[in-house]
């Protein structure tokens, strides 16, 4: 599952009949809905082979234009109480919210973790053979 499917499943728990899109549309996209995006992500090493990488998203919220600025306020109370985290996954951390001049609210927030990445080219141990006597 992507971090994006995770983002979605949280949404939808706090909002059962909206609207998620996770691709752009060519046709503009419904209002009230929220879209899903990657801002970016960056990587750093650390001991052991592991990687400290850190995702930046955010979730655009298109609110209902017949009273957009109360919409948005609702919806930013409900997302700053219930998307905290993505559930068995890890926390949301550097939330931040922030309502557009064009009637859309950003909600930006970052998903860290530690990642191992794949080295096909590893030798791994095949078997051990152990001689001596334990005193």
């Amino acid at each position: 599952m992507t971090i994006i499917e995770r983002i979605s499943d949280e949404i939808a728990r706090i909002f059962p009949n909206a609207v998620i899109y996770t691709e752009n549309q060519s046709d503009g996209f419904e209002e009230p809905s929220f879209f899903i995006e990657k801002i970016s992500s960056s990587a750093s090493s650390e001991l052991f082979d592991r990687q400290m990488r850190k995702q930046s998203y955010q979730v655009v919220y298109f609110p209902n234009p017949d009273n957009p600025k109360t919409d948005m306020e609702r919806v930013e109370d409900y997302l700053l109480s219930g998307l905290l985290e993505l559930k068995d996954y890890a926390p949301l951390r550097h939330i931040e919210v922030i309502q557009q001049d064009d009637n859309t609210l950003i909600y930006k927030f970052e998903v860290w973790g530690r990642f191992y990445p794949d080295k096909k080219d590893d030798i791994k141990l095949q078997n051990s053979e152990v001689k001596g006597n334990i005193k």
